[in-house]
């Protein structure tokens, strides 16, 4: 008799939606087919011709973000509140972004990390490091060791005073020889790039500022696409120079990044180009509506935008491969005010950047503005939410993938199910989101991992402390 046995779904897999269920044995599928070849279970779940799909995977989470708070302390704050409102969006595994701050240890932050989420987490997370200090470089042959095969680079962002007095970019020296380490490892060895040209902003944003402007729009403008595109030619052209290892671009706001993409992969390049959430359904264009909450970097860009970024069809040359969310997990507080602004109007060059939520709001923004849409199909979905993030970074086929020896990670999704975003809608600790006021359609109906049932017909009923820290095999 099988541990857990799910029928009558509509399965989303590589090749394709088949009807029929799925066998789970020890917290691993053993079965991917028709109904009529499941075994008697010990528990059975009707999916009730629900769509279900591997657990989504979320590579770009910043998990105890707080500044001007520890890392230690508010990494074991957030862990358990964001962690089950991931099992609310679908998402069974993410990647957390280690620290940017120079003089803190990786490794350091990595045992806190496995030690806080393997007591609190509800879901699986792996970690990528950051290289933005000689001692980031340091770490690296010993993070790789650990299981940490992803590095992270600034490349410029956060140079000079956007620093906020704690923060750094990469040089180019230092990304020249986490790039050359990489090259050295193979595959599973990626580097992820966070690309803005910083020196020019404080050209725009100094003239912007003198002509009074303080509204989201203008964060923006300072922000142009350019900035990002003329950083993720720099990245590429490098990469090459090191003996072409793989770069991912993390939180790709614009439809001349997504076109540098595809170009670079019709040409054979292995990179990989990551959207996020926002950037799909918002513009700079929506002061009235979110004010400085839609401040982040890359900033917020136009409708044009929005929709050269939905262009996943293609498996090669679809611009974006990967979706991320770049969560966060401020206090409402700390996002109008911990930089000297005030308010959620007039606050732009003061608010601290960053978006809160993502992992809870992923898999409803893409059901209703993707799939119901028809911009996407649940299979680009799938593939661009999990599938093709499992195997960028070394999961794949252990995540990212209903099929037999994989993890049980599995989401039932209930298309139809609607819920409208307000002061209820999320188990995280989001106190404000830019989906204030939008209905949803397509929500997770019920979460596993590894075989364990965590949450079950919308409410949640497995205990923090089950999520594991998963090392990349090197």
């Amino acid at each position: 008799m099988a541990d857990l046995i799910i029928k009558n779904g509509r399965i989303v897999t590589p090749s394709g939606v088949v009807y029929g269920g799925i066998v789970v044995e020890e917290g691993i599928i053993t079965y991917v087919g028709s109904n009529q070849g499941l075994p008697p279970g010990r528990r059975e779940i009707d999916a009730k011709e629900n769509f279900v799909i591997p657990g989504l995977i979320d590579p770009h989470v910043h998990m105890g973000a707080e500044l001007g708070v520890p890392f230690k302390e508010e990494v074991r704050n957030q862990f358990p509140r964001e962690t089950e409102g991931a099992l609310h969006g679908g998402v069974t595994t993410f990647g957390h972004m280690m620290v940017v701050i120079p003089q803190e240890s990786n490794l350091e932050c990595l045992e806190e990390l496995i030690s806080a989420g393997e007591e609190l987490s509800y879901v699986d997370f792996f970690s990528h490091g950051t290289i933005t200090s000689e001692l980031h470089l340091n770490e690296q042959p010993e993070l790789w060791r650990r299981g940490v095969t992803s590095f992270k680079h600034f490349w410029n962002a956060y140079k000079g005073p956007e620093s906020m007095g704690v923060l750094s970019h990469t040089d180019e020296s230092i990304a020249y020889r986490s790039l050359l380490f990489n090259a050295e490892q193979g595959y599973p060895a990626v580097a992820l790039f966070h690309c803005e040209e910083m020196d020019p902003f404080y050209v725009l944003a100094e003239r912007l500022q003198k002509e009074g402007r303080n509204d989201l729009k203008v964060w923006s403008e300072a922000r142009p696409a350019w900035i990002e595109t003329k950083r993720m030619l720099d990245a590429l052209l490098m990469a090459k120079g090191a003996g072409s290892p793989p770069i991912y671009i993390v939180h790709m706001s614009c439809a001349e990044a997504a076109d540098m993409v595809t170009e670079a992969r019709r040409d054979g390049y292995p990179i990989w180009g990551e959207t996020c959430p926002a950037y799909l359904t918002h513009t700079c264009e929506m002061e009235n509506e979110i004010g400085c909450w839609g401040k982040v970097n890359t900033s917020l860009k136009y409708a044009k935008d929005n929709e050269r970024l939905w262009l996943w069809q293609s498996k090669v040359d679809g611009g974006v491969t990967n979706i991320g969310t770049d969560h966060c997990a401020f206090t409402r507080k700390a996002k109008e005010e911990f930089l000297g602004g005030k308010g959620k109007h007039g606050n732009i060059w003061k608010a601290l950047p960053g978006l809160c939520g993502g992992m809870e709001h992923l898999l409803p923004v893409m059901m209703t503005f993707g799939v119901h849409k028809g911009r996407i199909s649940i299979e680009d979905m799938v593939r661009v939410c999990s599938t093709n993030t499992a195997k960028v970074f070394g999961l794949y086929p252990r995540k990212g993938i209903l099929a037999p020896g994989s993890d049980a990670d599995i989401v039932l999704v209930d298309p139809n199910r609607e819920r409208t975003v307000d002061s209820d809608f999320y188990h995280c600790r989001a106190e404000f989101s830019i989906y204030e006021g939008f209905k949803f359609r397509g929500l997770a109906r019920t979460t596993i991992i590894r075989g364990e049932i965590m949450m079950e017909d919308y409410e949640t009923i497995g205990k923090a402390g089950y999520g594991r820290y998963i090392p990349r095999p090197v």
